[in-house]
């Protein structure tokens, strides 16, 4: 259902947001998503989910199913783990661009 361009821009959001680059995972998102989520917004839901007490973040690990209506990252941690869904990519300026994303394990 997705193909490996928009699978490694989930992956990569992940690990963007893992290392606290919120502007960076920002840029990855579509204009619409910016426009609804902002930098600070992204942080707020980001954090709300992985705690800054959380510890390292690991691994980051893409769950590929493609029966599934979403792409899956799982982010580890020392007791238990968490989720980014992203359910749908776009194209913008000739890249690939996260148009709908979800926080947390369903």
């Amino acid at each position: 259902m997705f193909d490996p361009t928009q699978k490694t821009l989930a992956l990569n959001f992940a690990r963007t947001l893992a290392r606290g680059d919120y502007f960076a995972a920002h840029t990855m998102c579509s204009r619409q998503l910016r426009a609804y989520l902002d930098v600070a917004a992204l942080r707020e839901q980001f954090e709300r989910m992985i705690p800054l007490d959380w510890g390292q973040v690991d691994p980051i690990e893409l769950e590929d199913h493609d029966e599934w209506p979403f792409v899956y990252v799982v982010l580890g941690g020392n007791v238990y783990s968490e989720a980014i869904f992203n359910k749908s990519f776009t194209v913008e300026d000739g890249q690939a661009r996260i148009d709908s994303v979800e926080f947390g394990r369903p």
